[in-house]
């Protein structure tokens, strides 16, 4: 092998081991963000739970305001609630009977 063909062996040769590099560090990158998606994958599912208990607990206070007196429909939740107890005291009256 003469000097010129020795040198473009060397050259090639660094440059197939620099990317031979390049691929073992994108090779660890691309390991590392499937860690950190399968990460921020969890906390998105803990996040989306956390969210339906929070919507689960807002409508039953908002009910529980509703009853209580607190919003625009208390008058007609208070109401409604009566005309339910009475119908329950008239059904309780007829199974006396």
């Amino acid at each position: 092998m003469n000097a010129k063909g020795y040198e473009e062996y060397l050259l090639l040769r660094r440059s197939v081991e620099a990317l031979v590099s390049e691929h073992e560090k994108l090779v660890e990158l691309s390991a590392g963000l499937r860690n950190e998606l399968s990460a921020v994958k969890r906390q998105l599912a803990e996040k989306n739970e956390e969210v339906k208990e929070l919507q689960a607990r807002y409508e039953r206070a908002k009910f529980s305001g509703t009853i209580l007196g607190v919003g625009e429909d208390a008058v007609a939740a208070r109401r409604r609630v009566s005309e339910l107890v009475r119908e329950i005291d008239k059904c309780i009256a007829l199974l006396d009977r």
